[in-house]
Parts: C-alpha cells; sequence; structure tokens
C-alpha cells in the first residue's frame, strides 16, 4: 500500500503453433502487459519480431465499416463475450448483405425528407405573409405564385407532372370549363413548372387589388402533406429498426471477435520468432505470478518459463510500469494522484497521506455540519453513476462531505448558524490566534512528512547522497527544524536563544555550502569550483525562502475557515435587512440561494486550495514521476 505492486517479468517461450492459443488466454487474464524485450535484454537485439501492422490495419478497417454499417441501422453495438470466429470475407459479406437490404430503405427515406423540407420550406414562407393580401412572386423570397386557369381535364395532368416537384395547386373556381387555379412552387423549379404550363394551355390572370388572404385550407393542406411524409419517414424507421434486431446479435458477436483479434495483434507486436518458436514477455505484478503460470501450464505443458524480479535486472526503473493498488476506502483518492502523475515505481506512493490531508484540509477550510451532509448526499448520489470515475469522483465527495460534518461538529456550525449546535472544539471566528497557529503546525507536519518521504525514497534508490543534502534532504529538514525551534524560543516564548541552536543551524548551512566539494570527491567530477559555490549559495537561499513560504502558505486554512464564517454573517446580516421589506419569504429565499452559493463556489475553491497545498507544499518535496501506467492488454 505505501509502495506501487512489485512487478515482475516474464518470458515465455512456445512452438509456433501453440502461440495463438497461448497469447488468447494470457489476454483473458487481463494482467500481462507486453513489452520489447531487446530493449531490456541487450543481447537478444538480432531477434526477429512478428509484424503484424498490415494484418492490424485490416481488422481496424473492418471495426470502422462495422460501426459505420451499425449507424445505419441506428443500432448502438458492444463487443460480446460469446466468442464466434469470423473470417474477413466472412465480415465483408455480411456487412454487404446487410448494406443491400437497408438501403434501399435509406434512399426512400432520402427522398422522403427532402420533400418534407421543401414542403416546410413553403409553408413557412407562406405563414410570413398569411396576415397580408397575396402579392406577385418577386415579393417572396423563395416561391413564385401564379394566378391562372387551365381546362378541367388538365387538372390530373398538372398535379400528375408535378408529383415529384415541391408544390402546391388550390383549386379557387370553375367557370366555362375551366378551373382558375393557385400555383405555389419555389423559385428554383420555375424554368421546369414555366414549360409544364404552357404544355397544358396555361392561361394567366392578373392580382386583383383586393384579393383575399391566403385561405386556411392551402395551410390545411400543406399540413396534411407534412403529416404524410412523417408517417412514412416513421414506418421506414420502424423497418430500420426491424434489420437493427434482426442482425444485432451477429454485430456484437463480429465486434467482439475483431477486438479480439487486435488485442492479439497488438500482443504479438511484442513477440519474437524463431525458427520454430514463439516468445513473448511482458510485465505482471508479483501477486498473480502463480495465477499466470498456472494459466499458461494448462493450456502449453511444455512451454518454457522464465520469470526476473527487477532487483535483477539492469533497466531505469522508470521504464518499469506503474499499478496502484488500494483499498475500497483509498481508491477514490488515487483521482487526486494521477490528476499529477503516478509516482515512479520504488518510491512510496503518497495516497494514503493524501487520502488523511487532503480531507483534513478540506473540512478545516469548509467546516460546516449542514454543507457537509449536502456533499455527502450528492456523493452518494454519485457513486451510482455506471461510469466507474464518477463513481470514483461520487465517493471523493461524499468524503469530503464526511470531514466537512467533522469540522462542523468541531466547529458548532450548520448551514452557517452557530447557535444550533455546540462547537466541540473551537469557533474560529472567535479563536483567530488558535486556528492560525494550528494551521502553522498542520503546515510544518506536512513539510515534514514531505521531508521523511524523501528520505526514504532517496534510500530506496541507494543514493545517499540525495538522501542527505537534497533540498528536502535530511540536513535541510534539520535546518528547517532548527530554525523552527529558533523562531519559537525567539519570538513566541521570548526566551532567550540557547547557543547551541545557533551552532546547529551553523553546522547545517556549512555542509550545504560546502556540498559541491563533498560531491566533486565523490562523484569526480570536475566542475568549476566557483561556480559550484554560487549554485550553493542559491540553493542556500532557495531553501531558506522555500521552507519559509511553503509554511506560512498553510495560513490559508485558518483564513478560508474565517472567510466561511465570514461570508454567512453577511448574507445573515442582508437577510435580517430584506426581511423589513420582503419579508420572511424574502429573508429565507437570501438565505437559502446564500447557502446553494457558498456550497457551489467555496466548495470548489476549498477543493482546489487543499489539492494546491497537497501538490505545490507536499508532493514538491519528494514526489518522482513515472512514465509508465501498467496497461495490461485485454480482449
Amino acid at each position: 500500500m505505501l509502495t506501487p505492486s512489485e512487478m515482475v517479468l516474464m518470458s515465455i517461450v512456445v512452438f509456433k503453433e501453440e502461440s495463438e492459443e497461448l497469447t488468447s488466454r494470457i489476454l483473458n487474464l487481463g494482467i500481462f502487459q507486453p513489452v520489447d524485450i531487446r530493449t531490456i535484454e541487450k543481447e537478444l537485439e538480432d531477434l526477429t519480431p512478428l509484424n503484424t501492422e498490415k494484418e492490424y490495419a485490416e481488422w481496424e478497417e473492418l471495426e470502422v465499416q462495422l460501426h459505420q454499417v451499425a449507424k445505419t441501422l441506428n443500432l448502438s453495438i458492444f463487443a460480446s463475450g460469446k466468442i464466434e470466429h469470423f473470417s474477413p470475407d466472412m465480415i465483408k459479406n455480411f456487412l454487404s448483405e446487410v448494406e443491400e437490404e437497408v438501403s434501399p430503405l435509406l434512399n426512400q427515406k432520402e427522398e422522403i425528407q427532402n420533400n418534407l423540407q421543401n414542403v416546410e420550406t413553403i409553408l413557412s414562407q407562406i405563414k410570413d405573409y398569411i396576415p397580408f393580401p397575396i402579392k406577385k412572386s418577386s415579393t417572396y423570397t423563395f416561391l413564385n405564385i401564379e394566378l391562372g386557369s387551365i381546362e378541367e381535364k388538365n387538372l390530373v395532368v398538372l398535379e400528375r407532372t408535378l408529383k415529384n416537384i415541391p408544390h402546391l395547386t388550390l383549386p379557387l373556381k370553375k367557370e366555362m370549363g375551366r378551373v382558375v387555379i393557385l400555383v405555389v412552387y419555389l423559385k428554383k423549379d420555375e424554368v421546369f413548372l414555366t414549360k409544364v404550363l404552357k404544355d397544358i394551355f396555361w392561361q394567366p390572370m392578373e392580382y386583383p387589388e383586393g384579393l383575399p388572404e391566403i385561405p386556411q385550407e392551402m395551410q390545411n393542406k400543406l399540413n396534411a402533406e407534412l403529416e404524410e411524409y412523417r408517417n412514412k419517414i416513421a414506418e421506414i424507421d420502424k423497418e430500420i429498426k426491424k434489420l437493427g434486431e434482426k442482425y444485432k446479435e451477429k454485430f456484437f458477436a463480429i465486434l467482439g471477435y475483431i477486438t479480439r483479434e487486435k488485442a492479439l495483434l497488438q500482443a504479438k507486436k511484442y513477440a519474437f520468432i524463431t525458427g520454430r518458436t514463439f516468445l513473448i514477455s511482458g510485465w505482471i505484478p508479483k501477486e498473480e505470478k502463480n495465477r499466470v503460470v498456472k494459466e499458461v501450464r494448462s493450456v502449453v505443458p511444455s512451454a518454457y518459463l522464465e520469470i526476473i524480479a527487477t532487483k535483477t535486472l539492469n533497466v531505469d526503473k522508470e521504464q518499469i510500469p506503474v499499478r496502484l493498488k488500494h483499498s475500497k476506502f483509498l481508491k477514490p483518492f488515487e483521482l487526486l494522484i494521477t490528476s499529477y502523475g503516478l509516482p515512479r515505481y520504488g518510491t512510496i506512493d503518497p495516497t494514503l497521506f493524501v487520502a488523511i490531508s487532503f480531507l483534513i484540509m478540506f473540512g478545516a477550510m469548509f467546516g460546516d455540519l449542514g454543507h457537509g451532509l449536502v456533499l455527502l448526499l450528492g456523493g452518494l448520489l454519485l457513486k451510482r453513476s455506471k461510469q466507474e470515475t464518477m463513481k470514483q469522483g461520487g465517493s471523493l465527495l461524499a468524503w469530503c462531505g464526511v470531514s466537512s460534518c467533522i469540522f462542523g461538529f468541531l466547529y458548532g456550525s450548520f448551514f452557517g448558524q452557530e447557535k444550533i449546535i455546540p462547537a466541540l472544539w473551537k469557533n474560529p471566528f472567535y479563536n483567530i490566534n488558535d486556528i492560525f497557529r494550528v494551521s502553522i503546525m498542520f503546515g510544518i507536519g506536512v513539510l515534514t512528512l514531505g521531508i521523511l518521504l524523501n528520505i526514504i525514497n532517496s534510500l530506496l534508490d541507494k543514493n545517499y547522497f540525495r538522501a542527505l543534502f537534497d533540498k528536502a534532504g535530511l540536513i535541510s529538514g534539520f535546518l528547517y527544524w532548527v530554525g523552527i525551534a529558533l523562531v519559537s524560543k525567539s519570538f513566541i516564548a521570548k526566551a532567550p536563544v540557547p547557543p547551541a541552536y545557533l551552532v546547529l543551524l551553523i553546522a547545517g548551512v556549512c555542509l550545504l555550502f560546502f556540498k559541491p566539494v563533498l560531491e566533486r570527491a565523490i562523484t569526480k567530477k570536475n566542475e568549476s569550483l566557483g561556480v559550484s559555490f554560487m549554485e550553493s549559495i542559491i540553493d542556500l537561499l532557495e531553501i531558506i525562502m522555500g521552507y519559509l513560504a511553503n509554511t506560512i502558505s498553510f495560513i490559508r486554512i485558518a483564513a478560508f475557515s474565517l472567510a466561511h464564517v465570514g461570508l454567512f454573517m453577511a448574507i445573515f446580516e442582508l437577510s435580517r435587512l430584506l426581511s423589513g421589506i420582503g419579508g420572511n419569504i424574502l429573508s429565507f429565499l437570501v438565505i437559502l440561494f446564500g447557502n446553494i452559493l457558498v456550497i457551489l463556489l467555496e466548495g470548489m475553491v476549498v477543493g482546489i486550495q487543499s489539492l494546491r497545498l497537497n501538490y505545490y507544499e507536499f508532493f514538491s518535496r519528494f514526489f518522482v514521476p513515472s512514465k509508465q501506467e501498467f496497461k495490461p492488454l485485454t480482449k
């Protein structure tokens, strides 16, 4: 729990014909991260790797096509756990068959949608002018409106000819064997309409000055056409949905097989072949070693296995993948660690320390029983999400709520009210000096822990010089505590400073100042001593100013706890003033929205400040980032 999971390097050698089954079973375990063994064992540099890029690209292209065809069926697909075998040709033939079935429906739907859109355009144009008399075509942006007459027998011919053209024909009256009609069509179809009207002996008529408004039946007719088109589209969608239901299981199975094949090829990318054998290597957690060995032996009893501990490997620790393994309580706090970076393999995993420090800081700055209960409830609701990240975020929010509740009891605060529950410890507003003092002491403790963790990391790396002389090393930590003792004696206790303190302080400064000489003697570097001593002076100033600034930075814990109280004093005062204007209802609304504002804004700011103190004041002392996350291949 205090360090990432210990890893081992496993190499497996089998005959070529056994490689497919072996790789498949390893993927099923989900705990094997393949690695190019040539980067670790230099004597194996001449091994020939498998060339899987072309085959991988083919499967990837098939996956894209599969999703595209599924999209035409409005089908969301996922990989099925059921294993079926499909060759690329089988998949291509299946997709072609589905496309042949769905294409006519899609073409028909597209045509109807175009007609629907055109009718909607006409209707919208007409509606814009409904309150006014009909004008000449030049009045409208997209429409032409023709008034004229044709022989009654040609009315059917006109409707049949214009069947595929967005239009509206409205018979107005009959006189002497002819029908006076109003024709509405899009301007883009003007050439075609002019020819059609000429062929049926169209006789245009002048627009009377007082022509009445467009009749309601014109709109009714257009609306009826719209409804008809929409019903047809709904019917087509039903047919497409039926096709999706018919083929969805096969889509799931094919995607599952493609995903499996891609994963196998991804693993084989790190595999090597000789005349008859197949070699694959990878990282596995040490605690899973026996499980992997048992699985390999069950598939290929004759397989040759080699398991090497990381301690015996001549490999940089940055190349070893990191796997964090935590309890259910600590798991949500991994979000805070991974957003900064993963701790390098073989160093301290700070998740436990961050969980404690973050919750203390958050609760101290946002101590309120009522607000804590709101955060707790919000966190529990988020935990019901299906997304793992949201679940962990919900757990983290719930723990923040618990911390706020605890400090709410300590401060005696419930939704900003300080008279409902008694303070079990101190109210920040009435004990300002005590709150500031505790904040500084907490900061000293956090910085000291950072120094200790840096010393431990240096010892784990067997870098004893860094453990002593680093900016967060033993000597710097010693100077920090001597400085704290001097300040406590002279400014707080008002007592004379013992000479021993000054001697220790001078001794520590001298050791850090002559660090270049010691480093030169140990590492045999030929750097200029003058430049090195200048660097020592700068480092000393940085250490003194850095520790002072980092310690003072923790005052913000007290400052935000006071700000929380101050905000509510302002909210309650505003509520009291407005009660005389708007009565109790307005007063209640001010308090309600004031609490919501505090929970949302101050809660977010306090969370950011808690992270900042951990990242910049704590992590900067010891954290060594990793370049590799443990990402085992899975099917």
